[in-house]
């Protein structure tokens, strides 16, 4: 991969929206990373949004431009980046899990989200935008928001967000040469190894039905593939099925 070119806004709405303003304005085309300190209408997964105490916290998007990545393989990508955010946070505490698709989970609590957004041109992605949020340094959070879990409140440390910037990026360029080099199965194995409740049995929500199952498999389409205790084995999409905790 191409040197990451760092961007710092002091506040924006958004750096998914940010970034797509400037691949709007056509004058990039090699990866760059916009990190914010106060992102004050930050976006998550469908409507959610992502709220975050400024200057605590590492807020930011990454753009690359993908080069030859089949616009149906782009799931690939939501795996390497989600694993990327899942060695940075393993520099420093233990029992790190993703949860389908691409929520980061320390010992069953919250401490970061992903939002990928992508362009495809042909059959092939032009550009992704892989926006992401990691609570570092916030002790206090909103009672509205479920779970939720901070670096500083598991080691009692404080973190430089410039230092841990670093850290993550370096993160992704390793992980991303996994996918540049084409091994895919080695990447959809290592997501699997890292899901939360992956092989374990929990209970879901589909449909207005609950029901117990296991997680056994994520296809090349990022559908959860969940198989209950009859044995019945079923997919979902995202948003198609909830985690009940």
């Amino acid at each position: 991969m191409h040197t990451i070119t760092k961007i710092f806004r002091k506040r924006v709405s958004s750096t998914n929206i940010f970034a797509a303003s400037l691949i709007a304005d056509g004058n990039s085309t090699e990866p760059f990373w916009i990190r914010t300190d106060d992102q004050y209408a930050g976006r998550g997964q469908g409507a959610h949004t992502w709220k975050t105490e400024p200057g605590k916290n590492l807020t930011g998007s990454l753009v690359i431009f993908p080069d030859g990545l089949q616009g149906a393989a782009q799931f690939f990508l939501s795996m390497t980046f989600s694993l990327a955010a899942a060695d940075f946070l393993s520099l420093f505490t233990d029992q790190v899990k993703i949860k389908w698709p691409n929520d980061l989970y320390v010992n069953g609590e919250k401490i970061g989200g992903i939002l990928i957004e992508t362009s495809i041109l042909g059959n092939y992605l032009h550009h992704a935008i892989l926006g992401i949020g990691i609570n570092i340094n916030q002790e206090i959070f909103p009672a509205t928001i479920p779970n939720p879990v901070s670096l500083r409140q598991i080691s009692g440390q404080n973190y430089d967000l410039e230092e841990m910037e670093d850290l993550f990026l370096e993160s992704f360029r390793n992980r991303y040469r996994y996918l540049e080099a084409g091994n895919r199965d080695t990447i959809r194995k290592e997501y699997l190894e890292k899901m939360l409740r992956f092989d374990q049995p929990g209970r879901y929500k589909a449909s207005e039905r609950e029901f117990t199952a296991r997680i056994v498999d994520v296809n090349e389409f990022g559908y959860l593939i969940l198989q209950e205790d009859s044995g019945v084995m079923q997919e979902f999409a995202f948003q198609e099925v909830e985690y009940l905790f």
